[in-house]
């Protein structure tokens, strides 16, 4: 791997070199550069010192006939600092230490760390291939007339696409820190990402025995918040880390790649919002109660991120107390979602119990609406889709001794509300080793209740076994579940584990005959489309204005009409259930049988996206393969045909006239006088060329269509749930697939 260095920096060099001065730059020493550090690599990699020295002083040569541009490979990237360029300058290819040392600018003195490249491939003389560019920039702030410097400074790091740096300044009695990103995308378009805050000394005191400890604040240009990152982030803390300060980074290059994962760059989104730390009692050497909260717009989208972090510790005693709850809270009205992720992070009570858990919330309030909440998790094996939540940890409290004490004790459990469910458990173990001989016993119980239709699921499971020399010699388990109703099942099951054999008991017994609990049925899907009909809130008068033109409100509807303008449809819509499509279901409860409503109106049909699974009923393999959503028809736009006896309504709506030339409005030509300034610039604006050459599409893109095979019939449907349902529909075997792929069939044959 080391030898692959040599071609690498030689590469790095001769790209950078080649940036910089263009067609000035000296291509027969680059050449010679490039062709000098294969032969070194060749050498290192046969590991003969003959040819190791020669290829080393081949290498030598080509490198110091590049000597003076050097400085600029430094330097790439970085400010334009006084004294920097004098600083790369005296760097030479030999330098051991490579581009270190100090530059003074205004109250800052800058500090070069210093980095080199040297090889030395097995038991061949090392060789110093040349010196790296700086990663980053030390910052500091210097004394007047010399000395070490100010308490604060910060630092500056070079990145794949721009620069990343800290800085911290003290003010009076407040220390002012920020961290920042600057990066270019790949269309030259910059993006920045900037966390300022300020932390006053002492703390401002409010009231009650609170306190204002900091301020600041996060913006963004052409950047956006990850927030399935940021959900990880919350898990860990990471996310508190870099927008509070919650914990110190591990380094000032952790917290800015930690930024950049977080916030990412992306062309045409923006965000910013302000930062707070309150606290509660605070005693000098920190406070019982505190408060870390941030509020961040993201727009055009107007998506609100909130992020918190709490904390509760004893003052001067953090081993006894001290319990950190990071809380991430999302709305954004364009998934039509509310969610809210909360961590334990580093928590723990009396030195000796470590505390943890997440809790999660959902609520949408879109075409599949949902409501998910959870402290700890959910039943094994439940899914909560079609919310989206990440792995949780179960709530609870472990013992946390040194190694060599014999002892080990848990408790955690879980607590979740659906729109259709409760669930809880808990599980309880706990563990004793004296010497060679130890002792492991658990208590678990998880529980479901099902609305609708009505099932209970509860599931126990107990055990104890004792070991030797960690080799397990004996124990007892047991297994139990109860479920219900029709018919109400309990199962059980005992395991006697020994260390020859197992010896176990299954046994099952049910009470009661009756049928499960069942929904009830709705009898015609046909009388829930009457009952649509008969809102009045899904009738609308859709006007075909001319964009070009802006009217005031028209005529308001009076009663339970709506009034249409001469130009305008009327549009009937529904979101209760698709049509012309056989459902199973509707409002979630089954039907007496498949059934389908056609509107037998003519007119355009009106589409909106459905879910197929909320009314079909899929296997689990469709409800994998086939779309989670489809463009189904909701309702219709009616042709309308005028008829004497429809009700006429008189609109005194006046049209104003004004022309927008140049980007200033003129009054119109025929305003009870003629213009002739107005005439003369229509009549050049005529003569000019168009705008646009043609308005055709150059590239056009229509819905797929669907058919089934297996029937002979060729029927062609808009969507592929319609084509799905009608194929269950024959009695053979028949398959639903694109129009296109049963127009062009690849023939199987012989394989």
């Amino acid at each position: 791997m080391a030898n692959t260095n040599i071609t690498a920096y030689a590469d790095d060099f001769i790209a950078t070199v080649s940036r910089q001065l263009g067609a000035s730059a000296p291509l027969g020493d680059l050449d010679r550069l490039r062709l000098a550090a294969q032969q070194l690599k060749l050498a290192a990699d046969g590991g003969a010192a003959v040819d190791w020295d020669t290829a080393a002083t081949e290498w030598t040569q080509a490198r110091d006939a590049l000597l003076g541009q050097l400085a600029g490979f430094l330097t790439e990237g970085l400010p334009e600092l006084p004294g920097l360029d004098a600083l790369a300058r005296a760097v030479g290819w030999n330098s051991g230490e490579g581009l270190s040392g100090s530059v003074e600018v205004g109250p800052f003195r800058l500090g070069l760390a210093p980095s080199s490249l040297m090889i030395r491939p097995g038991s061949l003389p090392p060789i110093t291939l040349g010196p790296l560019r700086p990663s980053g920039i030390e910052a500091s702030i210097a004394l007047p007339g010399g000395g070490a410097g100010m308490p604060g400074g910060g630092s500056l790091m070079r990145l794949a696409h721009g620069f990343g740096g800290t800085l911290s300044v003290p003010i009076g009695p407040v220390m002012a820190d920020a961290a920042a990103v600057v990066e270019t995308l790949p269309d030259g378009t910059p993006s920045l990402l900037a966390i300022i805050g300020m932390t006053f000394m002492p703390p401002v005191q409010l009231s009650f025995g609170f306190s204002l400890d900091r301020i600041g604040g996060i913006v963004g240009a052409n950047r956006t918040s990850d927030t399935d990152a940021l959900a990880q982030a919350v898990r860990t803390g990471a996310a508190g880390n870099v927008l509070f300060a919650a914990a110190p980074p591990a380094s000032p290059g952790a917290l800015v790649t930690e930024m950049g994962r977080l916030f990412p760059a992306r062309q045409g989104r923006h965000l910013g919002g302000p930062t707070l730390h309150l606290s509660w009692l605070s005693m000098g050497v920190g406070s019982l109660m505190s408060l870390d909260i941030g509020v961040i717009i993201e727009f055009p989208s107007v998506r609100i991120t909130v992020l918190g972090v709490a904390k509760a510790e004893i003052p001067g005693m953090p081993g006894l107390l001290h319990l950190r709850l990071d809380v991430l809270g999302i709305v954004d009205p364009d998934q039509s979602l509310v969610s809210i992720d909360a961590s334990l992070v580093d928590s723990h009570v009396l030195g000796i119990f470590s505390v943890y858990g997440d809790a999660a919330l959902r609520l949408n309030w879109g075409s599949q609406a949902y409501a998910v909440v959870s402290v700890g998790g959910f039943f094994p094996g439940f899914n909560p889709e079609p919310a989206r939540l990440p792995a949780m940890r179960r709530a609870g409290m472990s013992l946390d001794l040194p190694s060599p004490l014999p002892m080990y004790m848990r408790a955690e459990g879980y607590f979740a509300v659906t729109t259709n469910t409760i669930q809880l458990g808990c599980r309880i173990e706990a563990s004793i080793s004296m010497g060679l001989l130890s002792a492991h016993g658990f208590l678990q119980v998880d529980a479901l209740v099902q609305f609708r239709p009505f099932y209970f699921v509860a599931q126990c499971a107990a055990g104890f076994d004792v070991g030797v020399a960690g080799f397990s010699f004996g124990g007892v388990r047991l297994d139990g579940t109860v479920s219900g109703p029709g018919p109400f099942t309990v199962r059980g099951k005992l395991t006697i584990e020994t260390f020859l054999f197992d010896l176990s008991w299954d046994e099952t017994f049910t009470f009661g005959s009756g049928p499960s609990d069942r929904l009830t049925a709705n009898a015609s899907l046909l009388a829930a489309m009457e009952e649509e009909l008969a809102r009045p809130g899904n009738m609308r008068a859709q006007s075909m204005h001319d964009a070009a033109v802006v009217l005031k409100p028209g005529l308001a509807s009076s009663g339970n009409l709506a009034a249409v303008p001469p130009a305008g449809t009327l549009s009937w819509s529904q979101g209760r259930a698709p049509l012309g499509v056989a459902v199973d279901r509707v409002d979630g409860m089954p039907l007496p049988a498949r059934q389908t409503v056609v509107m037998g109106n003519a007119g355009a049909a009106v589409k909106d996206r459905f879910s197929p699974g909320s009314y079909c009923t899929l296997t689990q393999s469709e409800a994998l393969n086939r779309p989670p959503f489809d463009l189904l028809d909701a309702g219709l736009e009616p042709a309308l045909a005028p008829a004497p006896s429809a009700p006429m309504m008189t609109d005194d709506s006046k049209v104003k006239v004004v022309v927008v030339m140049g980007e200033q409005s003129h009054p119109p030509l025929f305003s009870g006088r003629f213009d002739l300034t107005i005439a003369s610039l229509l009549v050049d604006a005529s003569r000019g060329p168009p705008a646009l050459s043609s308005d055709k599409a150059l590239v056009t893109a229509t819905r797929e269509t669907w058919t089934h095979i297996g029937t002979g019939t060729g029927v062609s449907f808009d969507s592929a749930t319609a084509a799905h349902q009608a194929a269950k529909r024959w009695p053979r075997m028949t398959a639903a697939v694109a129009y296109a792929d049963a127009s062009a069939p690849v023939d199987l044959s012989g394989i």
